[in-house]
């Protein structure tokens, strides 16, 4: 009995120290280690024989288990949280970059729209900026347009347009007959005026105090000459009165290229932003060489531009 007792007491000595080494070692916390040395005495007590409740013999090793389980996933639920912030903190670091850079705020649309656009005509672009620069009131007969339907032909055509702007639908193929338009030179302009004032007025040449169209020629381009101002005068009452004019120019000197003399009919003009003098003149070429999609024979010109291409002409250059 008292071997018993000695091997008992080595026994929990022995126990005792191997706590004691755990506890010092950080394999067990003091939790633990009371929940041991709650184990040891339950044990010395059951050998001595006190009798515990069952309930503590059975928590005590889940409360170890437990322990031990939470010192094994708490570093690892730390290190994936740690993870998970450092990634985060890497996103808004990226999207504070992209937000401070222009660069990278272009968005497709965007992109698409700054993309440079083809390049217009030279032809176009005059035309632009001719209208963007002036804004003057504009005073305009509409006449139907026609095509010529030979090449020699542009003044019987011109003059159609002329009649058909007053009532009366000639065809260019009987006025050029009329005319005497020929394949050499094509028609000669008194003898179409001519032929206006016979199917408009019932004579070829008025009088002085008649009304009819007069012929007239340019000799200067000068923007301040007396033709100049006479012209910009004769084409306002025209317009004015309803009737169109008779332009006659040197091809090559409007359309580069093209050569030869041609008519044109004169349907209006555009004034000045303050209305004091004339900007632009309008006209209807019936060439088929000259017709635009949208706009088909009508022409915008300044009239320096007019009598410049008129200037060195063989037959004269405007009727009104």
């Amino acid at each position: 009995m008292r071997q018993v007792r000695i091997i008992g007491i080595i026994s929990l000595l022995l126990v005792g120290l191997f706590g004691v080494f755990l506890l010092v070692t950080g394999q067990i916390s003091p939790k633990e280690s009371a929940v041991q040395q709650t184990t040891i005495q339950q044990s010395s007590s059951f050998k001595k024989g006190v009798t515990t409740p069952s309930s503590s013999k059975m928590k005590a090793p889940s409360s170890v288990k437990q322990a031990a389980e939470n010192k094994q996933t708490t570093p690892s639920t730390k290190e994936n949280t740690a993870q998970e912030n450092k990634v985060k903190d890497q996103k808004n670091s990226t999207k504070e970059r992209e937000n401070s850079n222009p660069s990278t705020k272009k968005t497709k649309k965007e992109a698409e729209l700054t993309k440079p656009n083809p390049p217009i005509s030279q032809e176009t672009i005059d035309r632009l900026n001719r209208e963007h620069n002036n804004s003057g009131a504009i005073h305009r007969l509409e006449v139907a347009h026609q095509v010529q339907r030979a090449w020699n032909t542009c003044a019987p055509t011109t003059v159609s347009m002329m009649l058909a702007s007053r009532g009366k639908a000639i065809s260019q193929e009987v006025l050029a007959h009329e005319m005497g338009t020929d394949t050499i030179f094509g028609t000669h302009n008194s003898n179409a005026i001519a032929v206006l004032n016979r199917h408009l007025f019932g004579y070829d040449s008025p009088a002085a105090n008649q009304p009819g169209y007069r012929l007239a020629m340019v000799t200067t381009d000068d923007s301040q000459s007396e033709q100049m101002r006479l012209f910009k005068e004769r084409l306002k009452q025209n317009i004015k009165d309803g009737y169109p004019m008779y332009y006659t120019f040197d091809n090559a000197k409007i359309y580069p290229g093209s050569r030869g003399e041609h008519n044109v009919i004169g349907t209006g003009y555009q004034l000045t932003a303050d209305g004091s003098d004339i900007a632009y003149l309008y006209y209807i070429d019936p060439s088929y060489l000259q017709q635009d999609p949208q706009y088909g024979g009508l022409k915008k010109i300044t009239p320096q531009e007019l009598f410049t291409a008129m200037i060195g002409c063989v037959e004269p250059n405007y009727a009104w």
